[in-house]
Order: C-alpha cells, then structure tokens, then sequence
C-alpha cells in the first residue's frame, strides 16, 4: 500500500477539517462530481466518462478489496488472541466454522504460462469468509433488510451481463482488469454453507452437503496467437461475498483481479464463449496518464468555450499575459485602463504578430 500511503498526510488534513467520515465522502463525491467525469453516463460518440453502471462498479469494488483487508486483520487478530488464551496449545487457522483451513501454498510461475497444474498444494488459493453478520435470531432478519455490500453487480437494463455473457449455472461481466461471476444458489444458503476456492488458474466453488461442484474449472485458455495462454488472476485480490438480489434468489458473487489485461472469451475454460471484438473497448480517461488526461481536458474545455461562444483556454492564456505586460514598463498602454481589444492579433504565413495602434 505504499503507493497511496504518500497521500496520507493530505487526506489526513482534509478529514480533520472534515470532522467524520460521512462529511469526508460527502467532499470527495462533491469532487468527482464538479471536476471530473466519474459520474457522466457516456452517449454515442463520447470519448469521456463511463457507460451506465460501470461507475458504480469501480466504488463497489475498491470497497470490496479494502473490506477485504479489513477482514482478514479481523481473522489474524482473532487467532493471536486464541493463541494468548492458550498459550500450551498449537493453534491452527480456522474458517467460520471451526473446520482447520489447508494451509496455503503458491508456486512461480512458468515463463511460458503452459496448462495450469490444477493441484491445489501448487497454487495459492483464497477461501476466505465473506463479511456477513454473526448468524443469530437477531440478526437475520437485519440482513434479509439490508444486505451487507456487495462486490460488483451486474449491469441494469435488461438484466445484460457488461461485457460478459450467461451460462445455465452463472451469469459474468468483465473489464480490462478483473472478472465478476454472479452464481445463484438455492434459498436459505449461508455463507458458511458455501466453500469458494479461488486459486490462481482455477475457481471451485460448491454448497456443502450437495455432491457435486458448482463450479470446479480452469481460468479460460487464449490460444488467439498460435500459442496457448491459460488466464491466471492476482489471488490476493480476489473474494467472494453471498448476496441477497433483492426479491430473488441469493447468489454467490466472485470477484477476480485478472493478472494480465486483456479480454476473456469466457469466464472459465470450455463454457460458451463471447466474441471479444465487440466489447465495450472505451477507456476511461483515469487510464490514461497526466499529460494525456491534461490535454484531453483541454480540447473539451476548449469546445465547451466554443459551443457558449466563450474564449478558449489559449485565449484566455494570451489575455492573462497581455494583462501582465499592460503596465510593465515601457509598455505604451501603461496607465490606461486594460482593453484588450486595443490589440490586433493577427496570423500570417510568416507566424503570429501583435499590430499596436499607431
């Protein structure tokens, strides 16, 4: 986290004048919404802002990846206290139910990225416990009410997967970054009643008690250049958390960080395949890097000015300068009020030239 831990001190003056959190959102959203495009909904023929739904998913899932963090500094924090309680005893890590988790294991991968070996002991795997409420008399129907937060969901409109697509057992959206697969399952499933292994070329996920997997595949296999590329994700970043969809049936919804960007053809290995050509490929200007996100600001400043008939950034560049130079010294303007419009611009073959009056 050190690349964003250089803001602290920043962030830490604007929460302290803020005086909460709720104030602190309020200042940042307030932000994004008067100078930035976060929250314009891109028509036919913009280049800027993002399509309807995806904004959302960008908060929902920077929320989810911290949450995340959260939680498992709550898991370590518990077990440390189980080790001081008994301090004779070894202590193994537990999931939510008590049951000794395997103990993780990750191997380098291989230059040439061939077939994942799909033995969990060689890979690193993820199994964590989505962040749900204690399960208590009091506390269900809390959770029915308000569910807890999400990762990110599908797009609205037609219920139509974001660059994504459907399948008999899942429905899947993607970006240039990460994957998300929403998984219904039967009604009156808990979260301790799911086991969702995500590990770095495979996703397993099952309901306990039932005898068969949900899903138990490889990421899919990009063989598009002549040679067989098999997808991986960052398992650290990944998670999973069981939604309740509003009226519907509850689902389980996997969010996987990609290792490389790219477009997948399929959530996992031999379901049905999109036609990559035809994704939303439009980039969000926060992916380009400073200069190039300055100088796009400036071109649609500049036909906004235009469009209102309001002088362009360039004008409005030359006029400060000319205000400047009005009562330097030696300047035969000075001491009389500023007039810009004593001063001819004019552009030639030969460049530009400024034509004082006589």
């Amino acid at each position: 986290m050190s690349g964003v831990e250089k803001y602290d001190e920043v962030l830490m003056n604007v929460a302290g004048q803020c005086g909460g959190i709720q104030p602190l959102f309020d200042v940042i959203f307030s932000f994004l919404y008067r100078k930035t495009d976060f929250f314009h909904i891109m028509q036919p023929g913009d280049n800027m802002g993002f399509s309807e739904g995806v904004a959302e998913k960008i908060l929902l899932s920077a929320f989810h990846k911290y949450q995340k963090h959260a939680e498992k500094a709550r898991q370590e924090l518990q077990r440390d206290s189980t080790r001081r309680q008994s301090p004779g005893a070894a202590v193994k890590p537990v999931d939510s139910e008590g049951t000794p988790k395997k103990e993780q294991q990750s191997s380098s991968q291989k230059s040439d990225q061939s077939r994942p070996d799909t033995t969990q002991s060689k890979e690193s795997v993820v199994a964590t416990a989505p962040v749900q409420p204690p399960e208590t008399a009091a506390s269900e129907p809390k959770a029915a009410s308000a569910p807890a937060a999400s990762v990110p969901h599908l797009a609205t409109g037609a219920d139509v997967p974001y660059n994504g697509g459907k399948t008999d057992r899942y429905t899947w959206e993607q970006t240039l970054h990460d994957v998300t697969i929403q998984v219904p399952v039967p009604e009156g499933t808990r979260a301790k009643d799911i086991i969702c292994v995500i590990s770095k070329s495979k996703l397993h996920l099952k309901i306990r008690g039932q005898p068969d997997a949900i899903i138990d595949k490889s990421y899919p296999c990009d063989a598009r250049n002549g040679k067989e590329i098999w997808e991986k994700v960052r398992v650290d970043e990944c998670t999973w958390a069981l939604e309740q969809a509003g009226s519907g049936r509850p689902r389980v919804s996997v969010y996987l960080e990609k290792e490389r960007e790219c477009w997948w053809k399929s959530a996992l290995e031999g379901d049905q395949e999109i036609d990559t050509t035809k994704v939303d490929s439009t980039r969000s200007l926060y992916e380009y890097d400073g200069e190039t996100q300055g100088a796009i600001r400036k071109i649609m400043f500049d036909e906004e000015q235009k469009r209102k008939g309001l002088p362009t950034s360039d004008e409005i560049q030359n006029e400060d300068l000319l205000r400047k130079a009005w009562d330097a010294e030696g300047s035969p303007f000075k001491g009389t009020p500023f007039d810009p419009s004593a001063i001819n611009f004019k552009t030639g073959g030969g460049g530009g030239r400024m034509e004082l009056p006589p």
